[in-house]
């Protein structure tokens, strides 16, 4: 059939018909073996669309091969002049080819897809972190207003404590004044019923020298009573003078003398038995002020707590948001590398259409031009008219785009 296709078009990459050499030719064998063998050359064009049958990664090695090794013979000719058998070449390659480009296309729509994902998981991230900032916000609230409720619980500690020292010491200062009192009604009694009773006894038991020692004890205590300077003077004489030979003066003195322990014993038991009341008074004062001051205390305890339970809180809200902004940025740096995938499935495309697809088209599509239309063009260019109206065909690069090494 091989010889029938190139008897049917001299173009046919078998066009040659080898004869045989006759025996014992060595030199003649070795020229028809070379001519066979020898690969026919290809131009850029073929170039292309070898490159894009070498992409075709789902096709078995033969094929391609098969493919590849039928570009030159199937695509040389042009389309007008093809065997049939070359035509159909020239269908499987350009399907082969269509499967390239779908794939390529594929993987664009899945690399789109892709973005899409991480574009949302961007997004979701992004809206993690607004939360986490308004979280974190909120925390920071709540740590200022527990702060400022902790400063007012000390400050309320501190007040209550300066209320409790204030009773201690009106406390300390009345019952002070009261005990002196009672000290002062125990000296005054007991210097009446020691001492002045003793200075009033029958003549029997009163003897001069235990009077003179009475007398010095009533005299000491009696400075204190503020006696009159007259009164004083007289008393060591009506104390140590026998009742019965006292007389009217003697017996004066010693009744005042008498009188002014009993009425300054009556005013300190009064004084003692109203200061009850204020003592009583004051001791309650004290006991208030002590319940406001273990309140105050507990109160600021509380707050502590509350100060420190928020501020772990704002710390946890803080590292809630690191931990969202750290994946934020992790998610934006998978969103630009699946960009950048993306525009690189987009770029083998638009360069294996623009180079490999246009050589295939061109090549696929190219005919023989009839008979005569070569001196017709001629004549045409001759006229300025045509020549200002024909443009140039469009040319096609003799080299892959730049980077379509890595295709």
């Amino acid at each position: 059939p091989f010889s029938n296709l190139a008897s049917v078009n001299p173009r046919f990459p078998l066009q040659r018909t080898v004869a045989m050499a006759p025996k014992g030719s060595k030199r003649a064998s070795q020229g028809a073996a070379a001519d066979v063998n020898k690969k026919p050359k290809l131009n850029s064009m073929m170039v292309g669309v070898v490159d894009a049958l070498g992409q075709a990664t789902d096709l078995p090695q033969d094929c391609l091969a098969m493919l590849e090794a039928g570009v030159p013979g199937c695509l040389g000719p042009p389309a007008n002049e093809r065997h049939q058998l070359q035509s159909s070449m020239v269908t499987w390659i350009g399907e082969t080819i269509e499967s390239v480009e779908a794939r390529l296309r594929q993987a664009v729509d899945d690399e789109a897809a892709k973005v899409a994902t991480v574009k949302l998981a961007f997004e979701e991230a992004e809206r993690v972190v607004s939360d986490a900032k308004g979280n974190l916000e909120a925390k920071g609230d709540v740590v200022a207003t527990t702060k400022a409720a902790n400063n007012e619980a000390a400050q309320a500690v501190k007040s209550a404590k300066a209320g409790l020292t204030d009773a201690q010491v009106a406390q300390t200062r009345g019952d002070a004044s009261l005990a002196e009192a009672g000290k002062l009604i125990e000296e005054y009694g007991g210097a009446l019923k020691d001492h002045v009773d003793y200075l009033k006894k029958e003549e029997d038991s009163f003897d001069a020298n235990i009077a003179k020692t009475h007398t010095n004890q009533v005299m000491r205590i009696a400075k204190k009573l503020g006696l009159d300077d007259s009164l004083m003077t007289a008393l060591p004489s009506a104390c140590t003078t026998k009742p019965s030979q006292r007389g009217t003066f003697d017996k004066m003195v010693i009744s005042e003398l008498e009188g002014s322990f009993q009425s300054k014993v009556a005013a300190l038991t009064e004084e003692m038995n109203t200061g009850a009341e204020a003592t009583a008074q004051r001791a309650a004062a004290v006991t208030a002020n002590e319940q406001v001051v273990q309140a105050a205390e507990d109160a600021q305890k509380d707050a502590e707590a509350a100060l420190a339970a928020a501020q772990a809180a704002q710390g946890e809200a803080a590292a809630g948001l690191r931990e969202a902004e750290k994946g934020s940025k992790a998610k934006a740096a998978g969103q630009a590398a699946a960009e950048e995938l993306k525009k690189k499935a987009e770029w083998v495309l638009e360069s294996f259409i623009g180079y490999n697809v246009l050589c295939f088209s061109s090549l696929r599509d190219k005919v023989s031009k009839p008979e005569g239309a070569t001196s017709q063009t001629l004549a045409s260019s001759a006229s300025p008219a045509a020549a200002t109206s024909t443009a140039p065909p469009a040319a096609i690069s003799a080299s892959p785009p730049a980077g379509s090494e890595a295709l």
